[in-house]
């Protein structure tokens, strides 16, 4: 499945609610087929399928299961938890195939928002600037072994639960 550019609200289709249709997430905006990962970890019932059918960014960042962090807004979090989100984005882009990107709502000239991606590139280039730092935070170098070890990590902890 290739989704292309979506909304939030498109998103939530795809929560593992049909099972005529793949289990989605996303990360930092980008959208990853999990259904691979069989519907026992990231199904209904399964310990992380609340995370299915959003941008649970937040969450992974804070390594929360808390309904209010199961956003993509990274804005606040500190560098360990940004950190910890590289990490996340490094496994699925290493596991999972992107099959599209969350389309995010940007505020119009008349307070009311608009999906159009032009108006999206604008106001998300202005608030980089305004929300960057002195200096820039360059993402480290990781090694395939680095990511290796990190998801055999995570396979055996989600194995305990």
């Amino acid at each position: 499945v290739q989704l292309g550019e979506v909304d939030e609200e498109e998103l939530r289709q795809y929560d593992g609610s049909d099972p005529k249709k793949p289990l989605l997430m996303a990360i930092k905006g980008q959208i990853y087929d999990v259904t691979q990962s069989s519907r026992m970890f990231y199904g209904p019932g399964g310990p992380y399928a609340l995370f299915a059918g959003k941008d649970a960014s937040r969450a992974l960042a804070k390594m929360s299961f808390e309904p209010q962090d199961l956003n993509g807004d990274t804005s606040g979090l500190g560098p360990f938890e940004l950190d910890a989100l590289q990490d996340w984005e490094y496994k699925f882009m290493s596991k999972y195939v992107k099959v599209g990107t969350i389309k995010k709502a940007a505020p119009a000239e008349d307070g009311t928002t608009s999906t159009s991606p032009e108006t999206n590139e604008t106001v998300t280039a202005e608030a980089e600037t305004e929300k960057a730092p002195a200096t820039e935070h360059k993402p480290r170098e990781v090694s395939s072994e680095e990511v290796k070890e990190k998801e055999a990590t995570a396979d055996a902890v989600s194995a305990e639960s």
